[in-house]
């Protein structure tokens, strides 16, 4: 088995977004990171993703219209342990954190959460700035989504080793990427492409994998006609804890 991933999504009142980032930086994530069985923590700041199609030519992105989800998008906290006991075991130190700050947590506005297991790991040109198990990636994009009905799933994942696996191993600028399934959350997929940089003006790196082109042969339909992602993402952003 390899790192079990929880994401947190939320949003902050912009009069207390610094109190709290502060809070979150000094107290809350150092502590959460010497939690029992926490591997590492990474907080990221999420650049708003224009409403358009993000690849020229694809389709825009189906986004869900249950109210049920919450719309968080603007923080994305990253996880990692080396078990799901550390999130779900009975008296698990997480837990006891979070209701220790409490009414702290309670600022975090849209908030929800999932909890992910690897499905396959690809390294890329990069792997060296951000050794496997050895913390957060300076830089990242988080998609969180679900096919839109059971049939779709196989296309999904022949998909991913036809296309998107290829591409991961070459582009350029990336670490690594990770292709999971939740065992907790909305979302049944989501993927964790690290990079060691995200340049100013840019809101994804799907530019990235269209210059990695390796000539792939895929004719089936594309991905984003039948899926459907939660609002803002995927998301993309820079870490701010630790600092880079």
């Amino acid at each position: 088995m390899g790192e079990i991933l929880k994401a947190e999504w939320f949003d902050l009142d912009d009069a207390t977004r610094a109190e709290t980032w502060q809070w979150m930086h000094d107290t809350y994530f150092p502590a959460l990171q010497a939690a029992q069985g926490v591997a590492w923590v990474g907080h990221y700041d999420i650049v708003e993703l224009p409403d358009r199609p993000y690849i020229e030519g694809a389709p825009n992105k189906k986004v869900t219209q249950d109210p049920a989800v919450p719309t968080g998008w603007q923080n994305v906290v990253m996880t990692a342990a080396a078990s799901p006991e550390v999130f779900f075991g009975q008296n698990n130190a997480v837990d006891a954190l979070t209701e220790e700050y409490k009414d702290k947590i309670a600022v975090f506005k849209n908030y929800r959460s999932a909890v992910f297991l690897e499905e396959q790991v690809i390294n890329s040109p990069e792997q060296h700035v951000c050794p496997y198990g050895m913390g957060p990636p300076p830089a990242m994009q988080l998609g969180n989504y679900n096919a839109d009905h059971p049939d779709d799933e196989v296309e999904l994942a022949r998909w991913y080793r036809s296309e998107r696996f290829k591409r991961v191993s070459v582009t350029p600028g990336m670490i690594r990427g990770r292709k999971m399934i939740s065992m907790q959350g909305w979302p049944k997929h989501g993927v964790l492409w690290e990079f060691a940089d995200m340049p100013e003006g840019d809101s994804s790196f799907e530019h990235r994998f269209i210059a990695a082109d390796r000539n792939e042969t895929w004719t089936g339909r594309h991905v984003l006609s039948y899926v459907t992602h939660t609002y803002g993402g995927p998301h993309a952003g820079r870490r701010v804890w630790p600092a880079v």
